[in-house]
């Protein structure tokens, strides 16, 4: 008499399992054959059953159809801002749409063909004939802020570009566009931002701007090879939440990555200036960058000084 081993007795189960299974299945499969012109009344009997035209599926669309639905219709926003890199490296322009239909324009141009100046620093309470409505509309639409870079010619050196940002709720939802080409953006755009542009040329010189802060966010493994690896000092600054109703320039410039933040407190200026010092002995830093923490987040921020702040 043979002895089975347990693994002999694993296999035959498994064999019994495998034939049992494709049995079952062979008899559903005869079954719902015969049975498929078939029905079964109310008494029991059988009768024809029509055939019942299957319902199609649903067509899946294809990648460009996504994208091009991506670009329909716009986003929340209560503010915008433009950078204008002008052709032949000749300066940048920066436009800030404030939530309360104030503007704010930041002009640096190229002296000498090298060197750049400060930031002259432009104010105005309300843009007239509705050019902050027209422009604020416009850069909310979905087929500016979301353009795929593919479907714009590539950017020449001596042309003029433009990127467009928006923010709502202080900054809470922010949408930034491309870097392009000017001319690649529609016509009914580039309208409003020459109108804006030539509005700017007859508003007057802001005396109370002291500096202009930008900030760049900086990736953990980044951020762990600036600070452990070079020394950088990395500042702890308080989020006021997103109850806040109004943030400093600080909080701002980080919440909002690549938007020009004017400083006009001369009291939060002074703390910018401290950071920018920080643990440097004997310098008296006024112009710069430092990286700051808001939250788990870290960032890079930018201070330049104003033609007034020199």
């Amino acid at each position: 008499m043979r002895v089975y081993s347990l693994s002999d007795f694993l296999r035959i189960m498994r064999l019994v399992f495998f034939i049992l299974m494709f049995t079952s299945s062979a008899t559903v499969l005869l079954f719902s054959q015969n049975d498929s012109g078939r029905s079964i009344n109310k008494n029991g009997q059988g009768g024809i059953k029509e055939n019942i035209a299957q319902k199609a599926s649903p067509r899946i669309p294809s990648v460009e159809e996504l994208l091009k639905k991506s670009q329909e219709g716009k986003v929340d926003a209560d503010s915008v801002w433009l950078i204008i890199e002008h052709a032949k490296q000749r300066g940048v322009t920066a436009i800030d749409l404030q939530p309360d239909g104030s503007c704010w324009v930041l002009e640096k141009k190229v002296v000498s063909g090298v060197n750049t100046s400060h930031y002259i620093v432009k104010y105005i309470s309300e843009l007239p004939n509705q050019i902050g409505e027209r422009l604020l509309s416009l850069g909310r639409e979905k087929k500016i802020l979301f353009a795929d870079n593919s479907s714009f010619a590539r950017s020449a050196i001596n042309v003029e570009k433009l990127r467009v940002g928006v923010s709502s709720n202080n900054g809470r939802s922010v949408h930034t566009s491309p870097l392009i080409d000017f001319s690649q953006y529609p016509d009914s755009f580039r309208e409003v931002v020459t109108l804006m542009l030539e509005v700017s040329r007859t508003m007057s010189v802001n005396k109370e701007a002291m500096g202009i802060l930008s900030a760049e966010f900086v990736n953990p493994a980044q951020a762990r090879r600036l600070t452990v690896l070079q020394g950088q000092k990395l500042i702890a600054v308080k989020d006021p939440g997103k109850e806040a109703k109004k943030l400093s320039a600080i909080i701002a410039a980080a919440r909002m990555p690549g938007r020009k933040v004017v400083v006009t407190d001369p009291d939060e200026w002074l703390r910018v200036v401290t950071y920018l010092n920080y643990n440097k002995r004997g310098a008296n830093i006024n112009e710069g960058r430092f990286l700051i923490s808001v939250g788990k987040q870290t960032y890079r921020v930018y201070a330049e000084k104003t033609v007034v702040n020199r």
